[in-house]
C-alpha cells in the first residue's frame, strides 16, 4: 500500500498509546484506592457533625426601649397591668377568706386515641391524683349505655390505684370517617324517668366493676342545658352516685352563659373549668390560653361558686394555623419539633405566657403556631393556687411539656413559694424521653426530630413568682414522627418483597385489568434477578419504594449495613427505571404507628437518606405459611376501618399463590363499598415525579463521599452482572429479530421471481496477491459461468511469487481475459485498478480463494431491477469443512453472516457486500468514491458509503460462493483480526451515520448493530461470563442458568431456521453448542487485539493466507480471491 494513503487510526507517534497506558494506570490506582477507601469508610464510626442552630437572642437597644414607652402599645400595657394588679388583690382577699384549702386535686384528661397518651399516662402516674378517661357514651338508636374503657388504663391503674373518672359523652363515631354529637338518643333517655335511672345505674355498675370513682359529664350540642329534662338527669345522677359513694363532675365552658354555675355546683362535686382553646382550630390564630384571660375566668367563676369546687383545666400544646385555613391541633413536642425542623426561633410572650413562631410550610403557606408549655402552666397554676381552687387538670396527656411534672404537685401559692422558693434549674433543661411522639394522621411517616436535650433560659419575677421570660437556647427534641395521608374512603394497595417472576406479573395483570393503582416495595436482591419486571412495574405507572437489598431487620444491623442496604437498592432502582425513590418501608416493622425504639430506628435511619417511611394499617398476614385466600380476604375486610394502606406480598416465602387468588376479591369488595383505590402520591397531594424524581448522583458525590465509594464499589460488582443479563436479553432479542426478518425475506423472495429480459454485459474483477497455486484454476472456472456477456480482469497486486507469470502464460491471448499487474498497493488499489480498466457498467468482485456456482452471477444480476440498486451481496459458504475450526466457521457463515444479510436486506442495512462475491453498479462505486485504502475492510467501507449515497443494497441467497476458510487457529486469528480491525475502522470512518435518521435504517439500525454487538458488548462480555460462572455457585444458580439456557435455546432455534433456509443438513447443528462457548472467547481476543492496535496507531497491511486448495463444490464453480468481514 502506498505510504501516501493514511489508514484510519494510524498515528505518527506513540502519544495516543502512551496516554492510554497512563490512563489505565491511573484507573487502576483509583480502583485500588477506592477499594481501600470503601473498607475504611464502612468500618469507620465517624459521622458528620450537626450544624449549630442556636440563633443569637436579639437585645433591645436603649433608644428602642424609650420609643416603646411612648407608644400606644405601652400605654395599653400599663392599663392592663393595673387590671392585673386589681385581680391579684382580689385573689389575695379570696385566699384570706378560704385558708383551709391547702390540698388540691392534681388531675389529667386521658384520651386513649392520642398517640402519646398512654406513654405519658404511665410516666405521669406518680404525679397524679385523678385521671379522667373516655369510656361512656349513648348507644345509637337505643336506650342503653355503650362502654369502651381503655384496657391500658385499667391495667396501669391496678398498680397505681389512682382515682379514675369516666367521661360520659354523646359523640358518636359513624364510620371512622365522620362523627356527630347525638342529641336524639340523649333527649329520649332524659325525658323518661325509667330510662335515665336505668342508664345511670348502668354507669354505676361499670364503675363498681372496675373500682373507678365517678363520672365526668361532657354532653355537647344540647339545645337547652337548663331544660327540666336535663336538670332532672343531673339531679338523678348526683343522687344515685352519692348513694354509691361516687363522684360527679362536669366540664364547663367559661364563656358559655348556658352553664348555670350556681345551680351546677349543687349537682356536681367538682366543675372542670375549661380555660383552654381561647383560640382554636375554628378561630383565627392567637394565644391558646392567655394568662390574663385565665385570670379573668377564675375571677368570674370563683365569684359565683366556692373555689374548692373548681378544677382549673390547663392547656397543653396548641394549634398550627396555615394562612387562610383552619388550625390543626398539635402537642408540645410537635410544636417544638417543627420549630427545630424549620430552624425557627420560639418567642415567649411575657404578657400572655404563651409561645409562638411562624414558618413557611411544605404546602407553600405561611403558618402561625401558638402553644402552651410548662411556663404557661406554671403561671396559670400559680393563679389557681392563689385562688385556692379545688385542683388543676391537664388537658390532655401526651401533649404536655414534660417540665410540667417537676412542679405539678407543688403548692404554688405565693405564701408557699416564699418559704420554699422555685427550683429554676429544673425548668431550664428539657430531657424528652425516648418514646415516640406523633403528629397528624395517616400511614406515611416522616421523622421530624430525634432525641436531643433542650436548654432554656428562664427569668422569674422574684416578687410574684411569675415567669416573665423564656428563651429556648437549644430546642429539646425526641423521636417525633409526623403522619400524613389520612384520606377516609381511599385505599392504597402495597406489595412487599418483590419483584417475583411468578407472582408479580400476575398481580400486575390483575391491577391492569381492574384499573387499580398499586405501590411496590422492592427488595434489591430480587430486583437484580428480575430487572425486566421492575422496568415493567415502572413503565405501567406504578410507584416503587425501597424495601432494602437483603430484607434484614434494620433495627438489628449496623448503620453501615443500613446505608449499604438502602443505597444499593436505590441505585438499582435508578439504574433500571432512570428514577430514584423517596419511599421506604422497613422489613418486619411496617406498622403505621411504631411504638418501640426498635420500630422507630428504621424510620430514623431512612430519614437521614431523604426517605419517607410508608407504614400500613391493614395487614392480613398473607405471608403466614398455610394461609388461605379466604383468610386473607376476611382479615382485610375486618381491618377496613384501620386506615388506607393494605399490606400484601408479591414475593417471599414458598408461595404467594393465595395472595394472587385473594387480590381480585379484595379489590371488588372495596369498590363495591364505595372506596377509591389511589396512590401514595395522591394521598400526599403530590405528583409521582416528586416521589420518584429523576435519578441523579450529584448529592451523593458532593455531599457524601461515603455513599459514592460504597455504592460505586457495589455497582462495580453488579455492573457486570447486568452486562450479562443485558447481553443475554439484547442478544436474544437481536437473534429473534434477525430470525423474524430473515424469515420474512426468505418468504418474500420465494414469491418474487427475479428475471431479466436483457442481461447487461459485466466485468469480473479478480484481484490477487501471491496466488500462483489457484490463479489459473480461478480463471478457468470463471470462464464456465452461465452468463451471456462478460469479461475477466485479473489484477496481480505486485505478487512476490509467480502469480502474474503463470496467469499471463495461460491466458494472455484469451479474448475474455485481461491480465494486468501493478506495484503492490493492497487489495483496494488492485480492485480500483481493475475497475478503471472495465468497460462495462456492472462489475463483479470476487476473491481468489472462492469458487462460485455457475449460475451465481446470473442470479445476482437479475436483482438490478432499477437504478436505485447499487450493489448485490451473494451468499458465502465454507467449501473446506475439513476440521473442527472450519466446521465452526461454516456454522458462523450460515447462522450469523448469511442470516444477518437476509434480515438487513429487509431494511436496507447490509453493511458488507462480501469480497468473496459481490456485484456492483460501477456508477455507484464511482459516486461513493471507489475502494479506499484507509481501512482493512475495503468492501465494508465501500458498502457503507454506497448506502450513505442513497442506494439500495440487496442480498441474493441464490448466488452461492464457496470460500476457503482458514484451517489452522493461527490462520483463523490472523484473518479475523483483519476483519475485526477493518470493521472498526469502517465504523469509525462512517460514524457520522450513527443514529442519523438521514440515512434511514442504516443509520438507526445497521450502524448501532455494529457498535453494540461487534464492539461494546464483546468488550464487557468476558467479565459478564465470569459473573455468570460465579453466579452458578450463588444462592439461586437456577435463575442464572435459565437465562443462559434460554439464550442458547433461542440461538439454536434460529440456527435451525437458517439451516432450513440454506438447505443444510441439520446434523451439523451438533457443533453449535460447543462453538458458542469457545468461539466467543476467540472473538474476545480478536476484538481486544483490534482495540489495542487502534490505540497504538500502527500501520496494518493486507497480508496473505496460505492456500490449500481444499474447496469442494457440488457443481462447477468459479474462483476468486481473499476474505470478507462479517456483516
Amino acid at each position: 500500500m502506498s505510504s501516501n494513503n493514511r489508514q484510519i487510526f494510524q498515528a505518527d507517534n506513540p502519544g495516543r498509546w502512551n496516554r492510554f497506558k497512563w490512563l489505565s494506570r491511573v484507573l487502576l490506582i483509583v480502583f485500588v484506592v477506592g477499594v481501600v477507601a470503601a473498607v475504611i469508610t464502612v468500618t469507620s464510626k465517624e459521622y458528620p457533625a450537626l450544624p449549630v442552630l442556636d440563633p443569637t437572642p436579639k437585645r433591645i437597644a436603649k433608644e428602642d426601649l424609650n420609643a416603646f414607652k411612648k407608644s400606644k402599645r405601652y400605654r395599653d400595657f400599663t392599663i392592663e397591668k393595673a387590671e392585673i394588679e386589681q385581680l391579684a388583690r382580689a385573689r389575695r382577699l379570696h385566699q384570706l377568706k378560704h385558708p383551709n384549702n391547702a390540698r388540691r386535686i392534681n388531675a389529667a384528661f386521658y384520651k386513649a386515641w392520642e398517640s402519646q397518651a398512654y406513654t405519658s399516662l404511665v410516666e405521669s402516674m406518680p404525679h397524679l391524683d385523678m385521671i379522667i378517661s373516655e369510656g361512656f357514651s349513648f348507644s345509637r338508636n337505643a336506650d342503653t349505655l355503650t362502654t369502651a374503657i381503655d384496657t391500658g388504663l385499667i391495667n396501669v391503674n391496678k398498680r397505681f390505684k389512682k382515682q379514675v373518672l369516666v367521661t360520659l359523652s354523646n359523640y358518636v363515631n359513624i364510620d371512622n370517617k365522620t362523627g356527630e354529637f347525638d342529641t336524639k338518643d340523649v333527649q329520649r333517655i332524659f325525658k323518661s324517668k325509667k330510662l335515665r335511672t336505668a342508664f345511670i345505674n348502668s354507669m354505676v355498675g361499670v364503675l363498681k366493676h372496675y373500682n373507678f370513682n365517678g363520672v365526668n359529664v361532657e354532653i355537647e350540642d344540647i339545645k337547652n342545658r337548663n331544660s327540666k329534662e336535663y336538670i332532672a338527669f343531673q339531679n338523678d345522677l348526683y343522687r344515685i352516685f352519692k348513694a354509691n359513694d361516687l363522684l360527679v363532675t362536669q366540664n364547663v365552658a367559661p364563656d358559655d352563659e348556658e352553664y348555670d354555675l350556681k345551680r351546677l355546683q349543687h349537682v356536681n362535686d367538682y366543675l372542670f373549668v375549661m380555660a383552654i382553646d381561647e383560640h382554636n382550630d375554628g378561630t383565627n390564630s392567637g394565644d391558646v390560653a392567655h394568662q390574663h384571660w385565665v385570670e379573668e375566668i377564675l375571677d368570674h367563676v370563683c365569684s359565683l361558686i366556692p373555689s374548692e369546687k373548681v378544677i382549673l383545666t390547663l392547656a397543653s400544646g396548641g394549634y398550627d394555623w396555615p394562612e387562610g385555613s383552619v388550625g390543626q391541633s398539635i402537642g408540645y413536642q410537635q410544636a417544638i419539633g417543627t420549630a427545630q425542623q424549620k430552624n425557627k426561633k420560639i418567642i415567649f410572650d411575657s404578657n400572655s405566657a404563651n409561645s409562638h413562631y411562624t414558618y413557611l410550610g411544605n404546602d407553600g403557606l405561611d403558618h402561625t403556631v401558638y402553644f402552651a408549655d410548662a411556663a404557661t402552666n406554671f403561671n396559670v397554676m400559680r393563679m389557681a393556687d392563689d385562688w385556692a381552687t379545688g385542683g388543676v387538670a391537664l388537658w390532655r396527656l401526651g401533649g404536655e411539656d414534660p417540665r410540667l411534672w417537676t412542679f405539678f404537685r407543688k403548692n404554688l401559692s405565693i405564701d408557699s413559694l416564699k418559704k420554699t422558693g422555685v427550683e429554676i434549674k429544673r425548668l431550664t433543661t428539657v430531657g424528652l424521653n425516648n418514646n415516640i411522639s406523633y403528629a397528624g394522621d395517616g400511614e406515611v411517616l416522616d421523622l421530624i426530630t430525634v432525641p436531643n436535650k433542650g436548654e432554656i433560659d428562664i427569668s422569674m419575677d422574684p416578687k410574684n413568682f411569675i415567669i416573665t421570660s423564656q428563651y429556648y437556647k437549644t430546642i429539646p427534641t425526641k423521636y417525633v414522627i409526623r403522619k400524613y395521608g389520612y384520606k377516609p374512603g381511599k385505599i392504597v394497595l402495597t406489595f412487599d418483597d418483590g419483584p417475583d417472576p411468578d407472582y408479580t406479573p400476575r398481580i400486575l395483570d390483575i391491577l391492569k385489568r381492574e384499573k387499580v393503582p398499586g405501590s411496590f416495595f422492592v427488595v434489591g436482591s430480587m430486583v437484580e434477578k428480575n430487572i425486566p419486571l421492575l422496568k415493567r412495574i415502572y413503565d405501567e405507572g406504578y410507584e416503587i419504594g425501597n424495601h432494602t437489598f437483603f430484607h434484614p431487620d434494620i433495627s438489628t444491623i449496623s448503620l453501615e449495613r443500613v446505608n449499604l442496604e438502602l443505597n444499593s437498592t436505590r441505585k438499582l432502582i435508578e439504574s433500571v427505571t432512570g428514577h430514584s425513590t423517596i419511599l421506604f418501608r422497613p422489613p418486619f416493622n411496617a406498622d403505621a404507628e411504631p411504638q418501640t425504639l426498635a420500630e422507630v430506628i428504621p424510620v430514623a435511619e431512612s430519614r437521614r437518606q431523604s426517605y419517607i417511611t410508608i407504614g400500613e394499617s391493614i395487614d392480613p398476614w398473607d405471608w403466614q405459611p398455610g394461609v388461605t385466600a379466604d383468610s386473607i380476604i376476611a382479615r382485610t375486610i375486618r381491618q377496613k376501618d384501620n386506615g388506607s394502606m393494605i399490606l400484601l406480598h408479591d414475593a417471599g416465602g414458598d408461595t404467594r399463590e393465595e395472595t394472587v387468588k385473594a387480590l381480585p376479591a379484595i379489590i371488588h369488595f372495596f369498590k363495591k363499598n364505595g372506596y377509591e383505590f389511589t396512590t401514595i402520591a395522591d394521598i400526599l397531594n403530590k405528583k409521582k415525579i416528586e416521589l420518584m424524581p429523576v435519578a441523579t448522583d450529584e448529592q451523593n458525590f458532593w455531599g457524601h463521599y461515603y455513599d459514592i465509594v460504597v455504592v460505586g464499589f457495589f455497582l462495580g460488582n453488579k455492573f457486570f452482572f447486568y452486562v450479562f443479563l443485558f447481553a443475554i436479553f439484547l442478544a436474544m432479542g437481536r437473534i429473534i429479530l434477525i430470525g423474524i426478518l430473515a424469515t420474512r425475506q426468505f418468504n418474500d423472495n420465494k414469491k418474487i421471481q427475479y428475471t431479466a429480459h436483457e442481461l447487461p454485459p459485466i466485468s469480473i474483477i479478480v484481484p490477487a496477491y501471491n496466488e500462483e497455486v489457484t490463479a489459473t484454476k480461478t480463471i478457468e472456472s470463471l470462464l464456465k459461468t452461465e452468463y451471456p456477456v462478460f469479461n475477466i480482469i485479473f489484477v496481480d497486486d505486485g505478487s512476490k511469487d509467480s502469480t502474474y507469470k503463470v496467469v499471463s502464460e495461460a491466458y494472455a491471448n484469451h479474448p475474455k481475459v485481461t491480465v494486468l499487474t501493478k506495484p503492490n498497493g493492497g487489495k483496494a488499489s488492485a480492485l480500483n485498478f481493475g475497475i478503471s480498466h472495465a468497460t462495462n457498467d456492472y462489475v463483479i468482485c470476487i476473491d481468489a480463494d472462492t469458487q462460485l456456482k455457475n449460475d451465481a452471477i446470473y442470479h445476482m444480476m437479475t436483482y438490478f431491477t432499477d437504478e436505485q440498486i447499487g450493489a448485490v451481496a451473494g451468499t458465502v459458504k465454507v467449501g473446506n469443512e475439513t476440521n473442527m475450526i472450519t466446521k465452526w466457521q461454516s456454522l458462523e457463515y450460515i447462522t450469523a453472516q448469511n442470516m444477518d444479510r437476509r434480515a438487513f436486506d429487509i431494511i436496507n442495512s447490509i453493511t458488507v457486500v462480501p469480497g468473496a462475491i459481490g456485484a456492483f453498479r460501477k456508477s455507484a462505486i464511482f459516486r461513493a468514491g471507489g475502494f479506499t485504502y484507509d481501512t482493512l475492510a475495503e468492501d465494508c467501507d465501500l458498502t457503507m458509503r454506497i448506502l450513505k449515497e442513497g442506494y439500495v443494497v440487496k442480498n441474493c441467497a441464490e448466488a452461492i460462493a464457496y470460500t476457503e476458510a482458514p484451517e489452522t487457529l493461527n490462520a483463523l486469528l490472523k484473518q479475523r483480526f483483519r476483519w475485526s480491525f477493518g470493521v472498526i475502522q469502517s465504523f469509525w470512518k462512517n460514524r457520522d451515520a450513527l443514529f442519523n435518521s438521514k440515512f434511514n435504517y442504516f443509520g438507526m439500525v445497521g450502524m448501532p448493530n455494529i457498535l453494540i454487538f461487534q464492539i461494546i458488548l464483546p468488550l464487557f462480555s468476558p467479565l459478564a461470563d465470569l459473573i455468570m460462572i460465579l453466579g452458578l455457585f450463588g444462592s439461586h444458580p437456577e435463575k442464572m442458568l435459565v437465562f443462559y439456557v434460554a439464550f442458547l435455546l433461542v440461538d439454536f432455534i434460529v440456527g435451525a431456521i437458517a439451516f432450513r433456509m440454506e438447505k443444510e443438513p441439520y446434523g451439523k447443528l451438533v457443533y453449535l453448542i460447543p462453538q458458542r462457548f469457545i468461539w466467543r472467547q476467540l472473538m474476545y481476543y480478536i476484538l481486544f487485539k483490534s482495540i489495542r492496535k487502534a490505540l497504538k496507531g500502527e500501520l496494518n497491511t493486507w497480508g496473505v493466507l496460505k492456500r490449500t486448495g481444499n474447496v469442494k463444490v457440488k457443481k462447477a464453480g468459479l474462483v476468486g480471491g481473499g476474505d470478507e468481514p462479517p456483516v
